[in-house]
């Protein structure tokens, strides 16, 4: 009798020791996760109430306290909310009470928490490696993008991960091992990976060598394909119809590419990013400054102030100079002091030969001192503009653009980019929209009739294209705006996202992103997207009808000025024939018809 109820109470202890260890099992794989891989949140799903209770005896009593949320029902969880809540990163999911592939929490979760990890509980029996619904199901997860995915069955305790590469396999593992080999994907066994390809330098090119090749270039291609051939990928080009990068939306859209070699801004409904971590600015680029027109140089040296207290100047000593030749000799001769007036101004010689006494001393000294003043200041600024190259002023504010009536280009993406990122309300009216093939059309060519909008990557292409000029053809207006993160983006069910963001960060820390940059810059030019614009050369050329409108508007000012001189001169003597007239009619001695009368 105390022999059977000894071995009754082994048997219980035994049982519970079991229960115990079962127990450990689940928990110390939870408990090291957490450690091990940082977890901020923990998230359990079970729909099954009575399951429920049983876990949380067995289970959840045990465990330490850890961030956790339990979920009951599909129509509980709001994964949107949650995700802004909590974050993405450093999550676990625990899905228990299924012995089918939960497919219905799958969809619940609409592609959020991608990169979190996932364990299934499974209570009954089952030969997981060789069970065709449930490597079925394994590839429909990491077909949606979900890799990091572990199944632990109660009975036996035994944990397990999945293997897709070569073939899609479920075999037994430890937390060790998983967190060794976790979501990595060094060999994919030539699994092709398609790539959107189009002509958008300095990001991506396509042309044919001299040896009839087809070469996939560009600063992001060459990235995409270094990190493909990393990973033992196939590169899978796929022609998009037109350049736009609109094309590279609809078709991650459509799900026909996995990838586009693009930087392209955030479109979350339309496609997942890369992590940004570089800013990218809009510049507009517009004309340089035009050369100043031949005729332009006799005004240049001067503002219009200048000019505007000159013309007082003359007329204020011209008439002074008159009326005191009046006075002294009875005569209004403007035209003849005028003269003297400018030939003081020009430094070349005055002698007011008919004006005497001390008066003619000060205004010679007036006359010798702004004429020198005058003559020095513009004959040196107008022969240090001829012997050097004079432009008009450079376009540098918005508003100069706008009063400038230049037309500014941009296609059917930018215009949706720009309406979502700031476009400046001042350069709507110069707005025009166009064709990307019209737009790249005159850009290529540096058509200097319209001005275009560049982020930073392209407008270092251009850049260089005229790094040779004594002065570009085109020129950045120093304002930058529609500030953003870019990245490369990828389909959102991508299991490679998460890869290929990583790989991108460690390019842009070691500098190879710089370098990539310079290359594509380089291999554009080489290729002939853009050429080097051919070097201005400094030579004697013929005379053109230019050169002779500076003399022509001269000897036009000269005319213009005798004729105002004749006028002002034939207007005081007639003024002084009538008064003459009036005086002598006074006097009752009459006036002849148009006889000479001189007034004492």
């Amino acid at each position: 009798m105390i022999l059977q109820q000894s071995s009754n109470l082994l048997k219980l202890l035994l049982l519970l020791a079991i229960s115990s260890v079962r127990t450990q099992g689940l928990n110390d794989i939870i408990i090291e996760l957490n450690q091990r891989l940082l977890i901020s949140n923990n998230f359990l799903y079970c729909n099954q109430s009575d399951k429920l209770n049983e876990y949380e005896i067995k289970y959840l009593q045990h465990m330490p306290p850890i961030s956790l949320m339990i979920f009951t029902s599909i129509e509980s969880m709001n994964f949107t909310q949650v995700e802004y809540n909590l974050g993405a990163d450093n999550k676990l999911f625990l899905i228990m009470g299924n012995e089918e592939p939960p497919y219905d929490f799958l969809h619940a979760l609409n592609l959020h928490f991608q990169f979190a990890e996932y364990i299934i509980v499974i209570d009954e029996p089952v030969d997981l490696k060789k069970s065709t619904k449930w490597l079925d199901f394994v590839n429909h997860l990491w077909q949606q993008g979900y890799v990091q995915l572990l199944i632990y069955t109660s009975y036996d305790e035994k944990l397990y991960h999945k293997i897709i590469f070569p073939e899609t396999v479920i075999e037994e593992t430890l937390v060790e091992q998983y967190i060794s080999i976790r979501g990595s994907f060094n060999n994919l066994y030539g699994y092709p990976v398609r790539v959107a390809a189009y002509n958008n330098a300095p990001r991506s090119m396509l042309y044919v060598n001299r040896w009839g090749k087809h070469i996939f270039a560009g600063f992001y291609m060459r990235f995409l394909r270094a990190f493909i051939d990393a990973r033992n990928g196939s590169f899978v080009p796929v022609l998009t119809p037109s350049n736009s990068p609109g094309n590279c939306t609809l078709n991650l859209v459509n799900e026909t590419v996995d990838v586009c070699a693009d930087a392209l801004a955030a479109n979350p409904a339309a496609f997942s990013l890369t992590h940004g971590f570089r800013i990218a600015s809009a510049n507009v680029l517009v004309t340089h400054a035009k050369p100043l027109h031949s005729y332009r140089y006799l005004t240049a040296p001067f503002q219009w102030s200048v000019w505007a207290c000159l013309v007082i100047y003359v007329l204020l000593v011209v008439n002074f100079l008159s009326f005191i030749g009046w006075l002294r000799s009875g005569k209004w001769e403007f035209s003849k002091y005028l003269l003297e007036v400018f030939s003081s101004l020009l430094f070349s010689g005055f002698y007011l030969k008919e004006i005497r006494g001390r008066e003619r001393y000060i205004l010679f000294g007036v006359l010798f001192i702004a004429g020198f003043v005058y003559s020095t200041e513009y004959l040196g600024l107008l022969k240090s503009m001829l012997i050097s190259e004079v432009f008009e002023k450079q376009i540098d504010t918005f508003e100069a653009l706008v009063e400038s009536n230049i037309t500014l280009m941009v296609d059917p993406y930018d215009k949706i980019l720009f309406a979502k990122y700031n476009m400046p309300e001042i350069l709507s009216p110069i707005m025009e929209l166009v064709s990307f093939e019209t737009l790249l059309k005159h850009r290529n060519r540096f058509d200097q009739d319209y001005a275009y909008i560049l982020f930073s990557d392209r407008m270092a292409l251009y850049d260089y294209a005229q790094q040779f000029l004594k002065h570009p053809k085109l020129l950045r207006i120093p304002i930058d705006f529609s500030f953003l993160y870019t990245g490369i983006p990828m389909r959102k069910r991508w299991f490679l996202k998460h890869h290929l963001g990583r790989a991108w960060y460690w390019a842009f820390e070691s500098g190879l992103t710089r370098k990539l940059a310079l290359d594509a810059d380089f291999e554009a030019v080489r290729v002939g997207y853009l050429s080097f614009l051919i070097t201005e050369h400094v030579e004697a050329q013929p005379l053109n009808v230019d050169y002779f409108v500076m003399p022509a508007i001269a000897l036009a000012i000269g005319y213009i000025l005798a004729l105002l001189s004749f006028v002002i001169e034939m207007t005081a003597w007639r003024i002084r024939e009538f008064l003459g007239c009036r005086k002598a009619t006074m006097t009752s001695t009459g006036c002849s018809e148009g006889g000479h009368v001189d007034v004492d």
